[in-house]
């Protein structure tokens, strides 16, 4: 049965938290505009328009052993996309999509590269696609940083906040989170802000408040279990997070008080959707809840599809889409009715949060034939990247 394909990859990566060893969640991370969608896939990320899946351009043009791309990307207001490497080069690099040209050159490779390196051949001159490239961080960005007020707050491996200027990557400010020095105090979460405060999770159970004008540590409190997903802010003012230590908690942004509101039945890796004044997601051992912060409660028993859930739901305006590691995607209603909206049949596995765009839904998938599906309003298939 597809269910017991799942959990020796989800089980690996628990290893690594719990053990404090070095290391990074090497699954495909995606982001999406209006028009584009951005997949971080290994040695590249692409840029794909979202209506038929036909690549405009992809960083580095030509690939770097140095670099390795699985965090997402983020786009900012001014249109630069930010990337960060897990590769043996930590770099986080500011794109500028207007540098690309309208045909990307051929790469060069191989003798050609040897022979212009030392002369005896004419290559093209590289292109500098890159507004800006920070250099400083010590470990692999998993997560994407949050852009907010002309800087970028970008959360890094090494157990470091690097408040970057946006306009030129200048380093305004390193806030070390300490935590607890017998856990591994690594950073998996793009951050998020209530406006005044930045909010920072970690593997070392901990979440962070960060005063966005100062950059000082408000508050830090600790939960039961390592925290590989974000907090997200609700409709009642209240933070959420869940954890390894299988309960959803509540935190009051201001204090950092907080209290535990549900027990899950599995441990909960992604970062939870608010939806008016609902709250949606899964565990890893594949059960997806639907919390009502107003009155308290579950809308309903959780529901358990097929398999292992590491990705965060996809809210929609009549129902919430959720990709299982088995690679179908469901559709559940607000009563809690699971269909079946798209059945993987390739064997390919979901682990990446989806994403919607051009009026299709988006997945990015490991083992299949292609990095990434795009379904139309029916959940049938539309293009794929690469295209089959």
């Amino acid at each position: 049965m597809r269910r017991k394909l799942v959990f020796v990859s989800i089980m690996l990566f628990a290893a690594v938290i719990l053990s404090g060893c070095v290391g990074a969640v090497n699954w495909p991370s995606l982001a999406a505009d209006e028009q584009t969608a951005y997949l971080a896939n290994g040695q590249f990320v692409y840029a794909l328009n979202s209506s038929d899946g036909t690549e405009r351009w992809h960083y580095p043009l030509q690939a770097d052993s140095k670099l390795t791309f699985y965090s997402t990307p983020v786009v900012t207001q001014e249109g630069l996309v930010i990337i960060g490497s897990s590769g043996i080069n930590h770099s986080l690099i500011a794109v500028n999509p207007q540098k690309f040209p309208d045909t990307l050159p051929a790469p060069v490779g191989g003798v050609q590269r040897f022979f212009c390196s030392i002369g005896l051949a004419i290559c093209p001159q590289p292109l500098e696609v890159e507004e800006w490239i920070f250099s400083e961080a010590k470990d692999s960005w998993v997560a994407g940083p949050l852009a907010l007020d002309g800087k970028l707050f970008a959360p890094n491996a090494d157990g470091n906040l690097y408040v970057l200027d946006l306009k030129d990557g200048r380093l305004l400010e390193k806030i070390t989170l300490d935590g607890d020095s017998n856990r591994p105090n690594r950073l998996w979460a793009q951050p998020t802000t209530d406006g005044e405060r930045v909010f920072v999770t970690s593997l070392d159970h901990s979440v962070y408040a960060i005063d966005i004008e100062t950059h000082k540590i408000i508050w830090h409190e600790g939960l039961g279990g390592a925290i590989p997903g974000g907090v997200i802010l609700a409709s009642d003012g209240m933070l959420y997070a869940g954890s390894l230590s299988k309960q959803l908690e509540r935190f009051d942004p201001a204090t950092g008080a907080h209290e535990p509101v549900l027990d899950t039945k599995g441990w909960i890796w992604g970062t939870p959707v608010a939806e008016g004044d609902n709250l949606y997601f899964s565990d890893v051992d594949g059960y997806f809840y639907s919390y009502n912060t107003k009155e308290q409660k579950l809308n309903w028993e959780p529901v358990q599809p097929d398999s292992a859930i590491t990705a965060s739901p996809l809210a929609q305006s009549d129902n919430v889409l959720l990709a299982t590691e088995s690679g179908n995607v469901y559709a559940v209603d607000n009563t809690g009715k699971v269909v079946l909206w798209y059945d993987e049949p390739r064997e390919g596995k979901a682990y990446t949060t989806p994403v919607s765009s051009d009026g299709h839904v988006l997945i990015a998938y490991l083992e299949s034939d292609y990095f990434l599906l795009a379904l139309n309003e029916e959940g049938r298939q539309a293009w794929t990247f690469p295209s089959q």
